[in-house]
């Protein structure tokens, strides 16, 4: 039985070794999947003292646990290029939520992950958010068929959010059902490929949105934490002391408010269980 491998980045990653049958033994099938914003709140990496991830700690007790990686880029789109393309941001230079990978100069002739796959005779595919841009241009030749890029719905008007913070920071138990999430359907879709007689080695790319913002997911998961009892995360006093003047409000890309303005607002109670319900989701 092949085990799987974890990796801990800004875009957590799960690359498995799947024991279905393939045609030969030295091309076992692989499915990676990628969880957009995770950081270490799962049981099995101690995180947080009250998270529920029975399924990741599940896969994480029979699993190769890199649990001292870090991201190569703390922003989306280029710690996604640095690991499709196994290149570091100095070498493919990106460090901003564009431009796209197939239009870095660096990597016109460097394959992604699923284009090198593709050149050893695997079966490609691809759903959700694997790059940040999607296989756009001369990438989608690598993907043999696609699961598709859905994005769940959300509320017509805000729900928590303070008018003063950005649209795409809003939390809350929308909508009804799992069924009307798209990280769900993937998922259902993703089952249903792995459960269907595959003839030829595959490797998968699954790419789930949440937990990153906005932070909606229906209200089962809202309710496994009680907003009064969940700990909040021990944040020293000094932390920030060590970090330039000109990076502590650095807030370019409009998608969160400070951590002082978090405070000020009195939502890191709210915030706090709106992200573990989204984890406890995927």
């Amino acid at each position: 039985m092949y085990r799987c491998a974890l990796l801990l980045a800004s875009v957590f990653s799960v690359v498995l070794l799947s024991d279905l049958p393939s045609c030969r033994a030295d091309q076992p099938n692989v499915v990676m999947i990628s969880i957009d914003d995770l950081n270490d709140w799962t049981g099995f990496l101690g995180g947080h003292p009250d998270v529920s991830t029975p399924n990741m700690d599940s896969l994480g007790s029979r699993a190769r646990n890199f649990t001292n990686a870090h991201c190569a880029v703390p922003v989306c789109s280029p710690s996604r290029i640095s690991v499709m393309s196994g290149t570091a941001p100095t070498t493919h230079g990106s460090y901003e939520i564009g431009p796209r990978y197939e239009e870095l100069p660096a990597l016109h002739n460097v394959p992604t992950i699923q284009r090198y796959f593709k050149d050893h005779g695997y079966y490609t595919l691809a759903g959700g958010k694997v790059l940040h841009h999607g296989f756009t241009g001369r990438l989608s030749e690598a993907i043999d068929q696609s699961l598709g890029r859905k994005k769940s719905p959300r509320p017509r008007k805000a729900m928590n959010r303070p008018s003063s913070w950005s649209g795409a920071w809003d939390w809350g138990e929308y909508p009804d059902e799992n069924a009307q999430m798209a990280d769900h359907q993937l998922a259902l879709d993703s089952v249903k490929f792995l459960q269907s007689d595959s003839k030829t080695p595959f490797f998968l790319s699954v790419g789930f949105f949440r937990p990153h913002v906005p932070l909606f997911v229906p209200a089962c998961w809202f309710q496994k934490y009680d907003i009064e009892s969940i700990h909040l995360p021990n944040i020293p006093s000094w932390d920030l002391d060590d970090v330039p003047k000109n990076f502590l409000n650095i807030n370019r890309y409009a998608l969160a408010p400070t951590h002082a303005e978090v405070l000020q607002d009195g939502k890191q109670r709210e915030l706090t269980q709106a992200y573990l319900a989204s984890i406890s989701f995927v």
